[in-house]
């Protein structure tokens, strides 16, 4: 009776916490922004909630069921409530049994779901970094939601498996990790598969025990300790577990604020837009500058050309009006010297008399 007293001082805190988390108002953050809320952005009250049981505690016979809630009412939520609960033996025996296995405990956990997105294909092989943290995949798996939180947990146990046993309490934190996948859907609702795990530090005092078959009763030996720390991390956790939704995991956990990511979208374009007309300006300054320069050198360049021009055609014409004069001087040189020939020629025949002149005229006659 005291053992359950002790257990109930342990357990009723946490429910408290769980149900006073799942009572509050989700509208009461969004009362703020009146006229924001859209029929299409809010989710049914029984599609936030989610039922879970874990098959390896089932393996292990340690009966086990959760409970998560979304913790608020909108598409764009990805955080969610939970809270596990598990429970083996501490049954009414005749005669006690030689082997014990008993074990409880209560776990409140918080979730936050995302899924991968698409990354191009740039050719390089992305870093571990990228591996562990990033949502981008070069092959993004839609239909899965990863998750990752934090938990807390207490709870007890009785273990004997030979001559002594061991029993004891615990308290404990960490994180939890895994994803979801959907399996099977039905008319009015879902069960999805998850996988995961639970790692963390544990606080825990324990105590041994023996069997005492003749009076039928387990008498506790000198080996105590009291409340330490488990000196590595705990594994207090492997998931392969059946979920029940109203609404499958395929449907939950992958809306997104459109009007943030349109508006993050815009300044991106913005920024790009200016970026652009920055770099359209230099290279437009560059290339005035280039082609400024090009004129420059190209006029300069025409006009060296134009006066070599000028200089040729003005040697040519000098050339040209000497060569004509020496022709020309020439021409009248050889002029000159022919009439004085004629001259000359004419000077040297002899005059006709009268006499042969009238002989002339009468043989003609005649």
């Amino acid at each position: 009776m005291n053992r359950c007293l002790e257990r109930f001082h342990v357990v009723f805190p946490i429910l408290t916490i769980f149900v006073l988390f799942c009572s509050i108002n989700p509208l009461s953050s969004q009362n703020k922004r009146p006229g924001i809320i859209k029929e299409d952005t809010i989710v049914k009250f029984k599609d936030r909630w989610s039922f879970r049981t874990n098959a390896v505690g089932w393996l292990l016979t340690v009966p086990n069921a959760a409970v998560e809630f979304d913790l608020t009412n909108s598409v764009y939520n990805k955080l969610t409530l939970g809270v596990e609960g598990k429970y083996n033996g501490y049954t009414m025996h005749n005669h006690l049994p030689y082997n014990v296995f008993n074990y409880w405990e209560v776990k409140p956990e918080i979730r936050k779901y995302w899924r991968t997105e698409y990354r191009p294909k740039t050719g390089n092989k992305p870093t571990l970094r990228e591996k562990l943290f990033s949502k981008q995949r070069e092959k993004p798996r839609y239909w899965r939601a990863y998750y990752m939180g934090g938990y807390v947990n207490a709870g007890g146990y009785d273990f004997k498996f030979s001559d002594e046993g061991v029993r004891g309490e615990y308290i404990g934190a960490g994180l939890t990790a895994g994803y979801s996948v959907p399996l099977y859907s039905y008319k009015s609702g879902a069960i999805d598969l998850e996988f995961g795990g639970n790692i963390g530090l544990m606080v825990t005092k324990n105590s041994g025990f023996r069997l005492d078959i003749e009076n039928n009763e387990y008498i506790p030996t000198a080996n105590v300790k009291n409340w330490h720390m488990v000196p590595f991390p705990v594994i207090t956790d492997l998931r392969v577990a059946f979920v029940f939704r109203f609404n499958s995991i395929k449907d939950k956990y992958k809306r997104t604020d459109y009007e943030k990511i349109r508006m993050r979208e815009a300044a991106k374009v913005e920024k790009k837009r200016q970026k652009d007309s920055i770099r359209v300006a230099r290279h437009l300054e560059d290339s005035l500058q280039d082609l400024r320069k090009k004129f420059v050198k190209d006029s300069i360049k025409a006009a060296r050309l134009l006066q070599d021009s000028l200089e040729d055609a003005r040697k040519a014409f000098v050339k040209d009006s000497l060569e004509n004069v020496k022709k020309l001087e020439a021409a009248g040189e050889r002029k000159r010297g022919k009439k004085d020939d004629e001259d000359k020629s004419t000077d040297n025949v002899p005059l006709k008399t009268e006499d042969e002149n009238n002989d002339a005229l009468i043989k003609k006659e005649d």
